[in-house]
């Protein structure tokens, strides 16, 4: 049979995530209100005076449903108790921020050359952290739970990419200095105000 088209389609992106949690974002309203926690610790009541403003208008009960699922896949978890007019009062904070950013194709060569420019000493940190911290690279690879349906095992790969997706939130939610070109502030989201 002819083959009408065939290219290699490269590993552009590695994505780690449980069930748990790829079920608990399948929801638009799990994701607002994850947004909004990962702003500042809310009660539910706050959550639903702020929910309406981005499209969500539900019921206290039906939030407490919600949080709980964010909260049995790790995304929130409780900050605050405090007790008011003889009740106590919970306030929960996202232990996770989700970034619904899409880049356009047109960008491909540029994050290929910033990643060019990355990947040397990526890499070195990489060797040395793996080579210096062996036993422990080991111990936590060896505590991953295994995918029954995974044709290899990747769980030095796993664990040294958490290792650097945690330094990176860790190094990203340090102040950053604003780019001159863009007037971004890299690592905040944020747009650049209108002069």
């Amino acid at each position: 049979m002819p083959v009408l088209f065939r290219r290699e389609v490269p590993i552009r992106d590695l994505i780690t995530i449980e069930a748990k949690q790829a079920r608990a974002l399948q929801s638009p309203i799990r994701l607002a209100m994850l947004d909004l926690l990962a702003t500042r610790p809310m009660s539910v009541d706050e959550l639903a005076e702020e929910l309406p403003a981005h499209g969500y208008r539900k019921a206290a009960n039906t939030l407490r449903h919600h949080l709980e699922i964010l909260g049995k896949a790790d995304l929130v978890e409780l900050a605050l108790l405090e007790q008011t007019r003889g009740a106590v009062l919970k306030y929960f904070s996202a232990s996770a921020r989700p970034l619904h950013y899409r880049l356009p194709e047109t960008s491909n060569a540029d994050l290929d050359e910033l990643a060019r420019r990355l990947e040397g000493p990526v890499t070195e940190a990489l060797q040395r952290v793996a080579s210096e911290e062996r036993a422990r690279v080991d111990r936590l690879a060896k505590s991953v739970r295994r995918c029954p349906r995974c044709p290899e095992d990747h769980y030095e790969d796993y664990v040294l990419l958490s290792a650097v997706h945690r330094a990176l939130v860790n190094s990203l939610r340090r102040p950053l200095p604003r780019t001159p070109a863009s007037g971004l502030r890299p690592g905040r989201g944020r747009r650049p105000s209108a002069a």
